[in-house]
């Protein structure tokens, strides 16, 4: 017989804090050591220290603060379309399989396009005021959201669907009260995925021109050889992502919580 698991109950509880605060320690670390060592020129990497002084300074100053407000403005607005237009497409192409078979060759072609390789075609068709950018956006999160939609819609159990008929249920039933429901969970993936690429699109995206924006601020940062500001603005970026990540955490969280009991999730 194995001995009974004799854990700290702290460690046990606090564990995953405990573990992720010691990784971020150690990459700060080797963060710090490779540019006092010389090993990375200051030029091209700042110290964090630099790098924590510069998002400060940026943010009480202004000069990165205003330029959080139009990224998250653009990111949501094109999150929003995306999603819209992700799911009510994903609902259909997956729930009525006719329009699936006829529209899977193009969905498939354009899938699989690079989003860099689109940029001059939403300037040509959007320019390079807030259209083009939003554009990009939307194409960027469509895609995560129509495709998990999709699979699923398709992947709803059949047991489940002839359990509904038998009872002598509608197809608009079923459709609200069983596929719907059912699909919930899976569709979670690639709305948070399309969260994540909102704000990696929006970079191109303002790169494409414009005068407000963390993209911008980052680019010029970049030019004018202000490492750390560069550096602030990634990591404003980032903490925006991770904010973001725990929004959609807990909707998730509420949305799905009628299968916890039900299934091992």
């Amino acid at each position: 017989m194995l001995p009974p698991d004799r854990r700290n109950p702290f460690l046990v509880k606090y564990e995953r804090y405990i573990y992720g605060a010691v990784g971020l320690t150690g990459f700060l670390v080797l963060w710090w050591g490779a540019v006092a060592s010389g090993y990375v020129d200051e030029l091209y990497l700042a110290t964090p220290q630099d790098t924590v002084t510069a998002l400060v300074d940026g943010l009480a100053d202004g000069s990165l603060a205003q330029e959080i407000l139009p990224s998250v403005q653009r990111a949501l607005t094109g999150f929003v379309i995306g999603l819209v237009l992700g799911i009510g497409l994903g609902i259909a192409v997956g729930y009525v399989r006719i329009v699936q078979q006829f529209l899977e060759p193009v969905l498939l072609f354009f899938r699989n396009l690079s989003l860099l390789a689109l940029l001059p075609v939403f300037v040509v068709f959007f320019g390079i005021g807030e259209q083009s950018k939003i554009a990009i956006v939307v194409w960027a999160c469509f895609w995560p959201i129509f495709i998990t939609t999709v699979g699923a819609v398709n992947g709803v159990e059949k047991i489940l669907l002839n359990a509904a008929r038998t009872l002598g249920a509608g197809r608009s039933y079923i459709f609200t009260r069983v596929v719907l429901p059912a699909a919930i969970p899976g569709i979670f993936p690639g709305i948070r995925l399309a969260s994540a690429n909102a704000f990696t699109a929006l970079v191109a995206a303002e790169l494409v021109g414009g005068a407000h924006g963390i993209g911008i601020y980052i680019n010029n940062a970049a030019l004018r050889y202000q490492t750390p500001q560069m550096y602030a603005g990634i990591i404003t970026l980032g903490l925006i992502g991770i904010l973001v990540n725990a929004v959609m955490t807990g909707v998730e969280h509420k949305a799905t919580a009628w299968q916890r009991g039900l299934t091992n999730k």
